[in-house]
């Protein structure tokens, strides 16, 4: 027990020290990309708090599927990010160089991207776990065979299934491969 007590303490430490620090850097970086100064803090906020939702999702209490991997995608990816913006500031800081243009426009357009990932995620979050009524009446698969035998694609599939496009794109690929022996291309009517 009192092992456990002392690694939740030098968690908090390492994850408070590792927070100012990253925050300092992603701060400075706006701030060098021509973020007002008292809007560049706003940064790291939409960084952390990004990776935090997703973290959450990912390695908390029950979500779908769909959810789950989405989220886990999003945190690592905003760890990523952040791992990476930090070197990118120091550098730019320690040789003096101003950053490219393009290296504004991507820092200039995390927030917008991070907020379309967090809204999608709660959206994911909020979908419920279980089919929609309509495809209850028989197992999902036969309900999707029949979809597809119809000539359903991906968006009523998505939409009547309650699955992601993306789900609904694999499950067309893997029906026709089944059907056909082999993969067809994946455009569809809809």
């Amino acid at each position: 027990m009192r092992a456990r007590a002392v690694l939740y303490g030098l968690l908090a430490v390492v994850a408070g020290a590792a927070a100012v620090l990253s925050f300092a850097a992603l701060r400075d970086l706006a701030l060098l990309c021509g973020f007002a100064p008292m809007l560049a803090w706003l940064l790291p906020v939409v960084v952390d708090a990004g990776a935090a939702a997703g973290s959450l999702v990912w390695l908390g209490g029950p979500a779908a599927d769909a959810a789950r991997r989405f989220a886990r995608t999003l945190a690592l990816t905003l760890l990523a990010l952040s791992v990476a913006a930090n070197a990118l500031g120091h550098g730019l800081a320690a040789y003096t160089v101003a950053p490219a243009w393009w290296v504004v426009v991507a820092v200039s357009s995390v927030a917008p991207a991070v907020l379309g990932a967090v809204v999608h995620l709660a959206v994911l979050v909020g979908r419920p776990a279980d089919a929609p009524p309509e495809s209850r009446q028989q197992p999902p698969h036969d309900r999707a065979g029949d979809l597809i035998a119809a000539g359903a694609g991906r968006r009523r599939l998505s939409r009547e299934l309650g699955v992601t496009e993306h789900e609904a794109r694999q499950l067309l690929q893997r029906t026709r491969a089944t059907s056909n022996g082999h993969v067809l291309d994946s455009g569809d009517p809809e």
